[in-house]
C-alpha cells in the first residue's frame, strides 16, 4: 500500500470512528482518546490529521452538506426548495452546542492555519453552490441579474453569519429555527 493510500485509510478510520461515537455518545461527551481507540490509532495520530475534534466535526459537516448539494444538481424539479430542505435538515442535525460552536469559531479566528482551512471550506462550498444557482437561474427560479457565483458567496456568508449569531445567543434558541428564518428571507431576496 502506498503512503498516500495509507494516510487516506487512516483518516477514513478516524472519521468513521468519530461518527460512530458521536452518534452513540454525542459530540460533547466523546473524547479524542475514545476516537483514537475506536480507530485503533494513537492519540497523536489523530492530531496528525485534525487539530481538534471540533476541526473534525467541521470537516464532516462540510463534507455532508457538499455531498447532498451534489445530489441536487441536474435532477428534475425545482432546485431551490430541495436546496432549502438540505440546509434545514443539516441544521436540524447540527451536533454542536452554542458553547462548542463559539470555541470552534474562536479557534478559526485565532489560528492562521484554521482560518486558512475554513477559507478553503467556504470556497469549496461556494464552488459547489454556484452551478446549482446557475441551474436555478436557467430554470427561472431565481433572479438572473446577479451572477450565480455572487449568490453562492452571499449564501455562504449568510450561513456563517447565522451560525455566528446563533452561537452568541442572538435570535432563535434552536439553530435549525435560526437557519429556517434567515434563509426564508434570503430565498425571497433572490427569487423572481
Amino acid at each position: 500500500m502506498k503512503r498516500e493510500e495509507k494516510k487516506a485509510l487512516t483518516r477514513q478510520k478516524i472519521t468513521e470512528a468519530a461518527i460512530e461515537l458521536f452518534e452513540l455518545h454525542g459530540f460533547e461527551t466523546t473524547t479524542v482518546q475514545q476516537i483514537a481507540d475506536r480507530a485503533e490509532v494513537a492519540k497523536g495520530t489523530f492530531f496528525n490529521y485534525y487539530d481538534s475534534k471540533e476541526d473534525l466535526i467541521l470537516e464532516l459537516h462540510g463534507a455532508i452538506m457538499m455531498r447532498e448539494i451534489e445530489h441536487v444538481h441536474g435532477k428534475p424539479g425545482p432546485v431551490i426548495p430541495r436546496l432549502q430542505a438540505i440546509l434545514f435538515e443539516y441544521a436540524r442535525r447540527f451536533t454542536m452546542s452554542q458553547s462548542i460552536t463559539r470555541a470552534v469559531l474562536q479557534g478559526v479566528f485565532g489560528s492562521a492555519k484554521l482560518r486558512e482551512v475554513q477559507c478553503d471550506r467556504c470556497e469549496e462550498l461556494r464552488s459547489s453552490l454556484t452551478p446549482l444557482f446557475e441551474f436555478a437561474q436557467q430554470k427561472g427560479e431565481i433572479r438572473s441579474d446577479i451572477p450565480a457565483g455572487t449568490i453562492a458567496q452571499l449564501a455562504v456568508q449568510t450561513y456563517f453569519g447565522t451560525l455566528m449569531s446563533w452561537a452568541i445567543d442572538q435570535g432563535e434558541p434552536e439553530f435549525a429555527d435560526q437557519i429556517a428564518l434567515t434563509f426564508e428571507v434570503f430565498i425571497q431576496g433572490i427569487s423572481r
